[in-house]
Formats: C-alpha cells, structure tokens, sequence
C-alpha cells in the first residue's frame, strides 16, 4: 500500500465521493453526492487545506482516503480535522485506516498545526490505539459523537 495525494491520482475522486456519501451521508443527509465531489475537488492540492490522501493498492486500486479540512460540521473554534477517512471495507482490519490517519497528522504537522482534531460517532478506540485523545463528548443531530484531539510534532 502507498498513500499518494488525491491531486497526484485524481482519476480516483469519482470512486471516493461514493464511498464517502455511502459512509457518511447519515452525518448531514442534505450533503449531496455532487457537494461531496466538490469538496474533493478543492481538496487536489499538498500545500494547504484542504488536502485529501488517498491509500493505493500494489495493483493501483483506491482502496481508502482521508481529508483534512480547515473546519467540519462541529466545533468551528478547533482546526483542522481530520475527516472522512473511509477504507473499502474488504481492506478494513489491515492498518489502512490507521496509516491515513497517522500519515494525516504528518501532514497537519508539515503544515505547520500543532494538533489534528477528529470526530467519530463510532471508532473511538481506534483513534484512541493511534494516540488521539479523547477532549469532548458531544452529539450531532441525536448521535452521540467523541471529539478527538493528537498533537503533532510541529
């Protein structure tokens, strides 16, 4: 597996969106599938936010990606997060997620941010394992969601 920028393999955008509208789409049901590409299509750069990763089979198959934007849907005062890390869900349970994560932080440090924030109504403890800590329980439209916060080395 490498982890590549989205703009460095764009020809993958389309296949992510999907992923990310069937994983998240329940988290703000009015984002439509296009306001998704949109968003990933902002995100085709490396040198500022925001930025997308994209994990690449051996073979040169998409097979997860991550963003990290300047704000999400909650806590406007926290930047930036992490967001949107989706793994194919035959690829789950092999590290995928955990090297965009980690690869993400990076980054954010490359960037110059002293931390990288997340939210996850439900992989708290994966998070957890990769050194993110919990600062804030809170809910998003009825879901209980854990605010999550890691250090970076900047």
């Amino acid at each position: 597996m490498r982890i590549k920028y989205l703009m460095d393999c764009d020809e993958h955008l389309e296949v992510i969106a999907d992923w990310q509208q069937t994983e998240f789409g329940y988290l703000n049901p009015s984002v439509t599938l296009e306001q998704r590409r949109q968003r990933l299509r902002e995100s085709l750069q490396r040198e500022s936010l925001p930025l997308t990763i994209v994990a690449i089979s051996e073979e040169g198959h998409a097979i997860g990606a991550a963003s990290i934007l300047p704000k999400t849907i909650t806590h406007a005062h926290l930047t930036p997060w992490l967001s949107a890390v989706v793994v194919r869900p035959e690829f789950r349970g092999k590290g995928c997620a955990s090297a965009l994560a980690l690869t993400a932080l990076t980054e954010a440090a490359g960037l110059g941010f002293k931390a990288l924030h997340l939210f996850t109504p439900r992989n708290e403890s994966l998070y957890r394992r990769l050194g993110w800590e919990t600062i804030e329980r809170s809910n998003h439209n009825g879901l209980p969601i854990a605010i999550m916060s890691r250090r970076t080395s900047a």
